[in-house]
C-alpha cells in the first residue's frame, strides 16, 4: 500500500506536476478569502471584486489541472482569463502569481510552437494592460521581469532534468550492453573451455584403454607419450586461458614453447587439420585429409572458429565413431566460402553403449560459431557415415 501510494505521489508530482498542484493550491489560498465570503454574504451582496476574484481563481485552478496533460489547452485558458480578469490591478495577487506559475508551465513545454505562441500572446497581453490599466500600467514594470525569471528559470531545469534523463537513460544502455557483452564472453570462455577440456581428455581417456588392454609393451608406451603431450598442452591451453582473464599476466609460463604443433590457443586451420588429422591416427582411425593453404587468407577470427569445430568433431569421432574406422577431414574453398568437410564411419548398433558421457552441447557451440561469421553447420548420417559441414563465407 505504501509503495502504490509512493509511486502515485512521483508520478504526480514529477516533471510538470509539481508546477500544476503547487500553482493550483497557491491559487486556492489566494482565492479562499474571497469565496468564503461569497458563501457568508451570498452573491448578491458580495462585492464585484470578490466575485472577480472568486472566478478567476477558479478558472485558473482548472486551466492548471487541465495543464498536467495538455500544456497548450491550459496556457490558452490562462491568456484569454488574463484578458478577461486582469485590466487593471485590482486582482493583483491573482495577477502576480498567475503570470509566475503559467510562464513556468509554458517552459516545461515540449513543443517550441507552443512556448512562442505563449510567450507572444503574453506580450500582447502586457500592452493592452499597458493601455487600459491607467496608473496600474507601472505594474508591467515589476511583471515582465517576473515572468522572464520564472520562464527562464524553470526552463533551465527542465533541460537540465532532460539531459539527466538521456543521461541516466545512455548509462543504463551502457549498463545493458555491458552486461550482454560479459555474457556473451562467459559464453565464448565456456565454449572454449569445453573445446580444449573436452578434446584432450577424451584422447587421454582413450589412449588410457588402450595402454590398459594393449598386448605390445610398445603400443602401451606409446600410448602413454600421447597422454603425457596432450596432458602438457592442456596444461598450456588453459594457462594461456588464464593469462587472458588476468590483466597482469601472471598466469603465463614462458617455460612452454610455442614452437611445436600448435596446441589449441595457437588457431591456424590448415595447422589444424594436421594436427586433429594426427590425433585421429593415434587413436587408430584410418584418416584421409585435404586442405588448401589459400585457407591461411581468412582472418584469424574465422580460422579460429574452424579450427574449433575440427577440434570439437574430432572429440566426437574418437568418442562415437567406428573404432579403427576411415575418416576424412577436408578444408577448402568453394566458391566465395571457405568449407570444412568431416566424416566418420558410424557402429553398425547406434544402440551401442560408450562409456563417455554423450551431449549436445558441443553440436550446438559450432553452430554458433558458424552463425557469428555468417555461415552455416549442417550435420547428416548417410549410407553408415557421419558428415558434418561448416561453412565461413571467404
Amino acid at each position: 500500500m505504501k509503495a502504490r501510494l509512493k509511486d502515485t505521489l512521483t508520478k504526480q508530482f514529477d516533471g510538470r506536476g509539481v508546477i500544476v498542484w503547487a500553482g493550483t493550491a497557491t491559487l486556492l489560498a489566494i482565492s479562499a478569502t474571497e469565496i468564503v465570503t461569497i458563501l457568508q454574504d451570498g452573491v448578491i451582496d458580495s462585492t464585484a471584486k470578490s466575485i472577480r476574484g472568486a472566478l478567476a481563481g477558479v478558472t485558473l485552478c482548472i486551466a492548471l489541472v487541465i495543464g498536467r496533460r495538455w500544456v497548450g489547452a491550459s496556457l490558452g485558458i490562462y491568456i484569454a482569463s488574463a484578458f478577461f480578469f486582469f485590466g487593471n490591478g485590482q486582482l493583483l495577487f491573482w495577477m502576480v502569481f498567475s503570470v509566475v506559475i503559467f510562464s513556468a508551465l509554458a517552459a516545461t513545454a515540449k513543443s517550441r510552437h507552443v512556448r512562442v505562441w505563449y510567450l507572444t500572446l503574453l506580450v500582447g497581453w502586457m500592452l493592452q494592460f499597458i493601455i487600459r490599466a491607467g496608473a496600474d500600467a507601472i505594474l508591467i514594470l515589476f511583471l515582465a521581469p517576473l515572468a522572464a525569471l520564472s520562464y527562464a528559470l524553470t526552463r533551465s531545469i527542465f533541460l537540465l532534468r532532460e539531459r539527466n534523463a538521456k543521461a541516466i537513460k545512455a548509462m543504463r544502455a551502457a549498463d545493458a550492453n555491458a552486461r550482454q557483452a560479459i555474457e556473451a564472453e562467459r559464453k565464448n570462455i565456456a565454449r572454449d573451455l569445453h573445446d580444449i577440456v573436452a578434446h584432450d581428455i577424451t584422447v587421454v581417456a582413450m589412449q588410457s584403454k588402450a595402454a590398459k588392454f594393449a598386448n605390445d609393451g610398445q603400443m602401451a608406451l606409446d600410448a602413454i607419450d600421447v597422454i603425457a603431450k596432450l596432458s602438457t598442452e592442456t596444461l598450456h591451453d588453459l594457462r594461456l586461458m588464464l593469462n587472458v582473464l588476468r590483466t597482469d599476466g601472471t598466469m603465463a609460463d614462458p617455460a612452454f614453447s610455442t614452437g611445436d604443433k600448435p596446441a589449441a590457443t595457437t588457431v591456424y586451420a590448415v595447422q589444424g587439420v594436421e594436427l586433429f588429422s594426427q590425433r585421429l591416427r593415434e587413436a587408430n582411425f584410418v584418416v584421409s585429409s585435404h586442405t588448401e593453404e589459400k585457407i591461411s587468407d581468412l582472418p584469424r577470427s574465422a580460422q579460429t572458429a574452424l579450427y574449433r569445430v575440427m577440434q570439437e568433431a574430432t572429440t566426437n569421432v574418437i568418442k562415437h565413431a567406428l573404432p579403427g574406422g576411415e575418416c576424412t577431414i577436408s578444408l577448402a574453398v568453394q566458391g566465395s566460402e571457405a568449407r570444412l568437410k568431416i566424416t566418420n564411419q558410424m557402429p553398425e548398433s547406434s544402440s551401442e553403449n560408450h562409456s563417455l558421457p554423450v551431449g549436445g552441447s558441443g553440436l550446438i557451440g559450432m553452430e554458433d560459431r558458424m552463425k557469428a561469421f555468417g555461415g552455416r553447420f549442417k550435420t547428416a548420417e548417410r549410407n553408415g557415415h557421419w558428415i558434418l559441414t561448416a561453412s565461413i563465407p571467404f
